[in-house]
């Protein structure tokens, strides 16, 4: 995976591209661009199906390594309904 990084707080935060933590940080970027505090189940869904769309038909890369970003983004999905609670 491709690395990410980022200064914060007196450190380094390193984050890898295709990471869970990178998919969080994508659907959170992606709900202050739209300036929604809280995303409903529904905004979290769309998004989602967006960015699996995008990796199944516009990143090109091992299939094993598209696979792996697609299990995360399921992830970051669920954890992001289940941390914010989204409706």
């Amino acid at each position: 995976m491709l690395e990410n990084k980022h200064k914060g707080m007196g450190g380094k935060l390193k984050m890898f591209f295709g990471s869970i933590e990178y998919f969080e940080k994508e659907i959170t970027r992606f709900a202050k661009k739209e300036r929604s505090v809280h995303l409903s189940r529904e905004q979290v869904m769309e998004i989602y199906s967006e960015m699996k769309d995008e990796l199944m038909n516009d990143f090109i890369c091992d299939e094993r390594i598209k696979k792996e970003c697609i299990h995360n983004l399921n992830l970051a999905s669920q954890r992001f309904l289940h941390k914010y609670q989204a409706v």
